[in-house]
């Protein structure tokens, strides 16, 4: 589990608190060799594209096109990525910037977030949130996975709220007349890291010194998963499921087939071997993690047709 206790000071905490509590873990090192300053340096100077980037000043969105990188009139050139000058600049204006989905654009990350999903057994998904002195990116707002934010660089102060309902599964926007008075107000600083769960309503500002923190969720498999996976290998076992309902001008009695296609789904969950029953189809595999960036000189000299 070293992974893991790169994100949290004590398993025990994090397995009584799962989906319950957050809390904040201290003391964790040095995180320099998965997310760093330098890092985020490096990746918005190699053309990311526009989909892994977005900007927030004060709560909210701007417009990407702020850094879309300029690439000419050429037919071919589609892709839209994003000028690492132009973030620099919207930063230094007072713009939170947000890396997206960093397990598919960073090696480093890419290797910690597969070791994470190894040890969890949970999709493991990383985004980085870099925001000047003084400034909110996002507006109070909750995540549908539980989350781990991890302070690489400065200091942030985060206002926890309990959920406006428990354990959601689908994003609505946060009222703020239904939102509680804070459970947790810390400013959480470098080699910190608090446990979200998913639900808690939450808002980041920065201090006198800015913030770089990286933010690993961990989707899980819900149990309404699983139920929807039951029913559909009872509608290939029993073809009264998959009959259509009765036409309008039907006498059936409805009420009746309703109480039918109940029995023969209850039959069906109680004749389950639970234990047999398999996760692995239901979860979104990990990407592998990526590899270390090899040398022009290492690939030149590299004979052909041997393995890398």
């Amino acid at each position: 589990m070293e992974s893991l206790l790169r994100l949290v000071d004590d398993l025990q905490v994090l397995e009584t608190s799962w989906e319950s509590e957050p809390f904040v873990s201290t003391g964790l090192g040095d995180f320099g060799d998965v997310f760093s300053l330098e890092i985020a340096e490096r990746l918005i100077h190699s053309s990311l594209p526009m989909t892994a980037v977005r900007l927030f000043r004060n709560g909210e969105k701007l417009p990407p096109e702020r850094v879309l990188r300029n690439r000419g009139s050429n037919p071919r050139n589609r892709e839209k990525l994003a000028d690492g000058t132009k973030i620099a600049e919207q930063v230094a204006g007072g713009a939170t910037l947000t890396l997206e989905e960093l397990q598919n654009h960073c090696p480093e990350v890419s290797r910690f977030a597969a070791e994470v999903a190894r040890e969890s057994g949970y999709e493991a998904d990383c985004t980085a949130f870099l925001t000047p002195p003084r400034a909110r990116g996002a507006a109070p707002h909750f995540d549908l996975v539980g989350i781990f934010l991890r302070q690489v660089y400065g200091s942030k102060r985060w206002r926890v709220s309990a959920p406006v309902r428990r354990l959601p599964s689908r994003a609505l926007a946060v009222d703020p007349s239904a939102v509680g008075a804070p459970v947790l107000d810390v400013v959480l600083k470098e080699g910190e890291c608090l446990y979200l769960p998913r639900g808690f309503v939450h808002v980041g500002d920065t201090t006198d010194e800015p913030s770089l923190h990286l933010s690993v969720g961990l989707r899980g498999i819900t149990w309404e998963s699983v139920l929807h996976s039951l029913l559909s290998g009872a509608t290939e076992q029993f073809e009264e499921l998959r009959e259509v309902l009765p036409p309008a001008f039907s006498d059936l009695d409805r009420a009746a087939l309703y109480r039918e296609r109940a029995e023969i789904l209850s039959r069906h969950l109680s004749d389950i071997d639970w234990s047999r029953v398999p996760l692995s189809p239901l979860r979104s595999p990990q990407p592998p993690p990526a590899p270390p960036h090899p040398t022009l000189t290492t690939a030149l000299h590299h004979p052909p047709g041997e393995n890398a």
